[in-house]
């Protein structure tokens, strides 16, 4: 059997989306499956997923920019996700609320963003807030989600996971749309805020 060997190679010139204050839509809400996450010493199996959004500042080939950020799937009062789109459609989940996800897609909304660093030192945009839109932002049509699953699955196929924190993965088909309280699938509710489209 021959060795393999790899290098660590630099991510190249990819420029980080730019800071400040910007208008976007959301392209994309995917269902990431169970990731291992770690909190104070825990190691743990979460559902998470990612809301991609898109904004009018371009890239040096002229494209709209893209960002991302991931959430643990709850609606949970003290989760993340819940927090984020009370402050997006400008009032709060409230328990026993059950959101369809799906309709985050295309919805417009004001994001602050700021450039962080990451362990290695390489520099990426972090949105760090979000409030409701203060113009509509049309999606360019260059994003294509199943490009993105795509990437994601090779991704995580590469991923080597010991056997004692294997876990079987939630299925690919199983729809990021519903989400109650408890992370159960529910019918969507009844009421619709045609401001910010959710």
């Amino acid at each position: 059997m021959s060795n393999i060997v790899l290098q660590c190679k630099d991510s190249g010139d990819f420029k980080p989306h730019p800071e400040g204050i910007h208008p976007a839509v959301c392209l994309d809400v995917m269902d990431l499956g169970l990731v291992e996450t770690e909190f104070q010493g825990q190691r743990s199996l979460k559902p998470k997923l990612k809301l991609t959004f898109e904004t009018e500042a371009k890239t040096d080939d002229g494209k709209n920019c893209t960002v991302t950020k991931t959430f643990t799937a709850s609606l949970h009062p003290k989760a993340k996700l819940s927090e984020f789109i009370g402050k997006w459609r400008g009032r709060p989940v409230v328990p026993g609320e059950t959101i369809d996800l799906a309709k985050l897609i295309g919805a417009c909304c004001t994001l602050v963003i700021s450039h962080q660093q990451n362990l290695v030192g390489k520099t990426y945009a972090s949105i760090d807030a979000v409030s409701k839109p203060t113009r509509r932002v049309t999606p360019s049509g260059t994003y294509d989600p199943e490009a993105a699953r795509q990437r994601y699955a090779d991704w995580k196929a590469k991923q080597a996971q010991p056997a004692h924190q294997a876990a079987a993965p939630r299925p690919a088909s199983a729809p990021v749309n519903q989400l109650s309280k408890s992370g159960a699938a529910t019918p969507p509710p009844a009421d619709f805020d045609p401001e910010v489209g959710f």
